[in-house]
């Protein structure tokens, strides 16, 4: 379920999730989108490496961009990049099975790293990790000039002896960019016009040295962009000068209809396992289910458990094992299409019709995919052992009873080997009746809790918090349900003022449980997207819960008069 899909349904206790519809444009506003990546049928894109590395992104199909600015004079404009610029790039990627993400360090070095002079080393190693992507903001602050250089970096970093007493941000710069010329088209400068900086440099020792970083930008060649007067200017052209440079590394291509709802399954279940932190008795179940021939397995747990992250996982990790094993997952909730059972049916079959080349036909109507499904999954059975996953039962659309799985044959061939997910509700019921075997997730432990934070924040976007602050949120009770401490994660990850970070962790931990977090966090989004449209979150909020299926982005414009720029940001994080 998306982070959009459960906040509404967190606001509405009145309305059940099942019949909610994902809030992603419906497939006519979609006809557009367009992506590069597809697999073979029902298959996901295996992982290189370590299989315990849980990024499912390739290297090669992963964007990093660091993010090189002072930070006091630069806060409005690193805000929005984050809130409003990345989240629509990455949306962009995600369209063509990459991976984006930024590396924003205004926070997320901790104290005793300072005082052990690990900043610049932490900041030189992060722009290694992030090449060829690169973004430079200057204004008129100089910023932070270390006061040595250790030892042992100087050794590593030769170069760095001819640039004593200069600040972090030229050292990125000038490591980063300027000493490597295969930077070029994919690092980006902006300098902000003298006029529009409320900050100036803190001495005339530190101007002479920003000017001459500033010209030395300017004969370097690399893309430069002078004068912007404010962040939502050059947030724009940010935005475009990556677009350029992702359009020429990862061109679009045509996808047919079941490309493109295989890649929005592929790129939801890569989003829920870049970071996991699992349990290897929950694997160890899954592998022996998969091995065998017994009944499907039922896979149990509160909301927010992780259910879909242990699923999404293992589905990785098996195909890792088990390339030529015929793999199909289906996330309820990931797509417009994904909720509907007749949809879902016919995608089965589509994957099953091209996995083994059959002739057969597809039926047209809802009830003949219903009678002939049982016959298509013995199709699949008699040509092999055929791993089918559908995660989050509870979701499908209230339509001809799908909830009760009128849909879903009492007998499965032992080759077909099901998995799936629900919460309580009509399936769970049916499932009882059949008496079919279960696996309960449980809630994380504290260590898990503690492991989780620290890998979430670090191998993803470069952040540390001090161990104090990671010992004080893991040992909160709310914290052991997956979906209120990823969400509570994000919510530190964006916010940029280090100096108030312990406030904002305080704040949301408020929250008991995550329907309260979502509260705080509706708060947050009123704060942040309502400047030029007051009750723009509010009005779409209430649209949502009022609507019996959701609706789509096309919807929601017309009926609130609603320019796309304007709701385009936070459509955007929603949806991120």
């Amino acid at each position: 379920m998306t982070w959009f899909k459960r906040l509404i349904c967190f606001l509405s206790k009145s309305k059940p999730e099942t019949g909610r519809r994902d809030f992603k444009p419906s497939s006519k506003d979609n006809s557009t989108n367009s992506g590069d990546q597809t697999q073979s049928a029902g298959t996901l894109s295996k992982k290189g490496g370590n299989e315990q590395d849980h990024d499912p992104f390739k290297p090669e199909r992963n964007i990093r961009v660091f993010i090189s600015s002072t930070f006091q004079d630069m806060q409005e404009e690193r805000d929005v990049l984050i809130k409003k610029i990345f989240p629509k790039l990455r949306k962009m990627c995600q369209e063509r099975g990459v991976g984006f993400t930024e590396v924003d360090l205004r926070w997320g070095v901790t104290r005793e790293q300072a005082e052990r002079g690990e900043v610049l080393p932490i900041c030189l190693e992060e722009i290694e990790n992030c090449r060829p992507y690169f973004i430079g903001l200057l204004g008129e602050r100089y910023g932070w000039v270390p006061d040595y250089i250790p030892d042992e970096l100087l050794d590593n970093q030769p170069w760095l002896a001819e640039h004593r007493e200069r600040s972090i941000t030229e050292l990125e710069i000038v490591h980063g960019v300027i000493n490597n010329p295969n930077m070029a088209e994919h690092a980006f400068f902006y300098f902000r016009d003298p006029s529009a900086s409320s900050v100036h440099s803190e001495n005339p020792v530190a101007q002479e040295k920003q000017v001459a970083l500033k010209e030395q930008i300017r004969q370097s060649g690399f893309p430069l962009y002078e004068n912007y007067v404010n962040a939502d200017e050059v947030g724009q052209r940010i935005q475009e000068d990556l677009q350029k440079a992702i359009n020429k590394e990862f061109p679009k291509q045509h996808l047919t209809p079941l490309e493109r709802e295989r890649l929005d399954h592929e790129v939801f279940a890569k989003n829920r396992a870049r970071i996991y932190i699992g349990r290897q008795q929950y694997f160890a179940q899954l592998d022996d289910h998969a091995a065998g021939t017994g009944e499907p397995l039922v896979i149990l747990g509160e909301s927010g458990s992780g259910k879909s992250s242990l699923l999404a996982n293992w589905c990785f990790r098996f195909q890792n094992q088990h390339p030529n094993t015929f793999l199909l997952p289906h996330f309820i909730g990931s797509s417009t299409d994904s909720t509907d059972y007749g949809a879902m049916l016919r995608r089965i079959m589509s994957e099953i019709k091209e996995r083994y080349d059959l002739q057969n036909e597809i039926p047209d109507t809802i009830e003949e995919l219903r009678l002939q499904f049982p016959n298509w999954l013995s199709m699949a059975a008699a040509r092999g052992r055929f791993v089918l996953v559908i995660d989050g039962l509870n979701q499908l659309e209230d339509t001809d009873n799908a909830p009760d799985l009128i849909w879903l044959p009492g007998f499965i061939p032992p080759e077909i080997r099901l998995i799936l997910s629900t919460l309580p509700g009509r399936s769970l019921d049916e499932l009882n009746k059949r008496e079919w075997p279960t696996m309960q997730v449980q809630l994380l432990e504290p260590k898990e809790r503690y492991q989780l934070i620290r890998e979430y924040l670090f191998k993803l976007y470069s952040k540390r918090l001090p161990p104090e602050l990671v010992e004080h949120i893991s040992s909160q009770p709310q914290c052991a349900n997956p979906l209120f401490l990823r969400a509570l994660l994000e919510e530190l990850r964006i916010f940029g003022r280090h100096e108030k970070l312990q406030h904002r962790i305080d704040h949301y931990l408020q929250a008991r449980d995550p329907e309260e977090l979502y509260q705080l966090i509706l708060v947050r989004l009123e704060q942040d997207y309502e400047k030029e449209w007051p009750g723009l979150v509010g009005q779409a909020m209430s649209l949502l819960w009022a609507s019996r299926r959701g609706l789509s982005e096309s919807e929601i414009l017309e009926i609130m008069h609603l320019p796309q720029l304007i709701w385009s940001p936070l459509f955007l994080t929603l949806q991120d």
